[in-house]
């Protein structure tokens, strides 16, 4: 008999492509388990990073950089797009953070109204007719209403929505970007009611109605789509809510997604890109003191009512929901919501929030302090004093 133990089998060819396929599962799952075990670890170490700097208590503010700049009397200040706006009755500015002069233009206006939008600053003259819109790049276009001018809204293309009123009788029209009129309404108070203040946001306007019916008083939120959602209903209305014994003088999109309204005694939230709908009614017994808003939060400022501290800041986020309380005693200036954090400011103080009502930093001014806006590091701030713009950052 042959002697085979040390014969050598050879695998045929379909075993050796099983084996090889083998081979390749074994390692695809390999690597798919590496990146899974990896991206836990990137996800638990940004998620460990957030809850610290959420977490993070600041002692100390120190000044990094410092610009020239000569504050002149009756100017006010807003912000868009990380750039500070400066406006005045004979003018209006656009500089970044560094005090760097982006565009500037000059004119005569008695009451000037600004409203901004991403990378759009418009700028007209109550009982005006003409709005002048900037651009990033300070390129200046123009709408004529030909009627005095009520109140205003910009979107980030370009589009205006005005309130106009000659004579006892009120419009609400839509401009484009050249000054081209896109939608005349005229507005009764038998049929619409007085528009009170209007917003647009992409191809959503929405108008805040006040009428009165006999001995009753009423409110309506309307909002309007002009795209294809409103093609197909009655003036483009697309949805509208009405409110009993309630003026509505403050309406706002906080982002394409959703929208809120403060009437004297309630706070209302809207919620959709193309058809809003309420999502949230918050009656109010109290006199509101201050309305604040930014990211996706609203805030509220009452007195406090419990003795305990002067102020109280109720703030809200855009599905309605009370995300916390704080009382303070500060007399403040404006209060800034921005990288889910809050400050508090007047001339001389300050005091940081987190969203959980959490005392990040409380400290002084060294000089006079009338402006502040945020920048994207939730560290820094920039602030204007009588002689220079200063950036801020918290240790």
């Amino acid at each position: 008999m042959s002697n085979i133990r040390n014969f050598h089998v050879v695998p045929g060819k379909a075993e050796a492509e099983a084996d090889f396929s083998e081979k390749i599962k074994k390692h695809k799952m390999t690597s798919i388990l590496r990146n899974i075990v990896c991206f836990l670890v990137i996800a638990i170490i940004a998620v460990l990073l957030i809850i610290q700097y959420k977490n993070q208590v600041f002692t100390n503010a120190i000044i990094t950089s410092q610009a020239d700049y000569k504050k002149v009397d009756n100017t006010y200040f807003t912000k868009n797009d990380g750039n500070i706006i400066t406006y005045s009755k004979d003018g209006i500015s656009c500089m970044d953070s560094k005090g760097k002069t982006r565009w500037n233009m000059t004119y005569e206006m008695q009451k000037p109204i600004v409203r901004t939008a991403k990378g759009i600053v418009a700028v007209g003259d109550s009982n005006g007719h003409i709005i002048y819109m900037i651009d990033g790049n300070g390129a200046i276009s123009q709408v004529d209403t030909n009627l005095p001018l009520r109140d205003f809204s910009v979107s980030e293309n370009g589009v205006v929505a005005a309130i106009l009123e000659n004579s006892g009788n009120l419009w609400v029209n839509v401009y484009n970007k050249s000054g081209e009129l896109l939608v005349e309404a005229k507005a009764t108070m038998s049929m619409t009611g007085y528009p009170m203040t209007v917003s647009i946001s992409g191809e959503v306007m929405g108008v805040s109605y006040f009428s009165v019916d006999g001995s009753q008083m009423r409110s309506s939120v309307t909002f309007y789509n002009f795209g294809g959602v409103g093609e197909n209903v009655t003036d483009h209305i697309v949805s509208s809510y009405d409110y009993v014994n309630a003026v509505v003088p403050t309406l706002h999109f906080l982002n394409e997604e959703s929208a809120f309204a403060v009437a004297d005694n309630r706070l209302m939230f809207f919620s959709g890109s193309k058809k809003p709908t309420g999502v949230a009614d918050i009656l109010l017994d109290e006199e509101i003191q201050g309305i604040y808003y930014g990211d996706n939060y609203v805030g509220l400022v009452f007195y406090d009512k419990t003795g305990t501290s002067k102020y109280r800041l109720d703030v809200y986020a855009d599905n309605g929901k009370m995300v916390m309380s704080h009382l303070f005693d500060m007399d403040f200036k404006d209060i800034l919501i921005q990288n889910e954090q809050i400050m508090i400011y007047n001339e001389s103080q300050c005091s940081l929030l987190s969203m959980k009502d959490r005392e990040k930093y409380t400290g002084t001014f060294e000089n006079p302090v009338f402006f502040v806006t945020a920048t994207d590091s939730p560290k820094k701030f920039v602030l204007i004093t009588e002689n220079s713009l200063e950036t801020m950052e918290l240790k």
